[in-house]
């Protein structure tokens, strides 16, 4: 997160820093036994206090997420390219024009397992209506701290294939993408609009298709 956290303003980083401080990331710890990871119960719902951005007109998109817990960014994205379980590649940049969940996820992870039906079902009925998600699997992340990139590809392809999940999955063997874009603990959900800026942090689970219709539409998605 090193990379996108040079992006934003010192007032800015206090705030998200203080912000997820007292989130505890409402998930997972980014690995067990992180002692730095989450303790927080998914799904815990409080309003971000952080001001809407200066160039638009934000304040009705935001009353779409009041009473969820989340973080306003407004940051441009930080690009990568991953590996995709389909063999293919994926960069995040090519994806402008859309609005985009980026997940952070593990196999491991109760709060990301519980949040993923949610994710098949949107994507399922709005992805050809301007809107998709991107679940990164981190090598260092699915594999406990430890290095092993096929492992962790191996590990994602048997759960996804199992759970007949349709939504793209990318793989981050070197970590790049965690790197920067890593939290306190997972799931991490990055909601980012048509205009590549990532406008909203979301720690921990999206618990239900509403949630997540809810802040897409936040970030411009024109969906119902």
């Amino acid at each position: 997160m090193i990379t996108l956290l040079k992006r934003i303003g010192a007032k800015k980083l206090a705030a998200l820093l203080l912000f997820l401080v007292m989130a505890g990331a409402a998930g997972c710890a980014a690995y067990p036994g992180d002692e730095t990871g989450a303790t927080a119960e998914p799904g815990q719902e409080h309003e971000s206090k952080e001001t809407q951005s200066p160039d638009r007109g934000l304040e009705n998109d935001l009353k779409l997420l009041e009473g969820y817990y989340y973080l306003q960014l407004n940051e441009p994205i930080v690009d990568f390219e991953l590996e995709s379980l389909d063999g293919g590649t994926v960069r995040l940049s090519d994806l402008k024009g859309q609005v985009v969940i980026l997940n952070f996820w593990a196999t491991w992870c109760p709060p990301c397992r519980e949040e993923m039906p949610h994710f098949q079902e949107f994507y399922e009925k709005y992805k050809d209506k301007g809107v998709t998600v991107l679940a990164v699997n981190p090598n260092i992340v699915e594999n406990n701290g430890f290095n092993d990139s096929e492992g962790a590809k191996r590990k994602a392809r048997s759960f996804i294939e199992q759970e007949g999940y349709t939504f793209p999955v990318l793989v981050d063997a070197d970590n790049s993408a965690w790197y920067v874009y890593q939290q306190r603990g997972i799931p991490a959900n990055y909601v980012i609009d048509a205009n590549g800026m990532i406008r909203f942090l979301k720690p921990g689970a999206f618990i239900s298709l509403e949630e997540i219709v809810a802040f897409a539409k936040a970030a411009g998605a024109g969906i119902d």
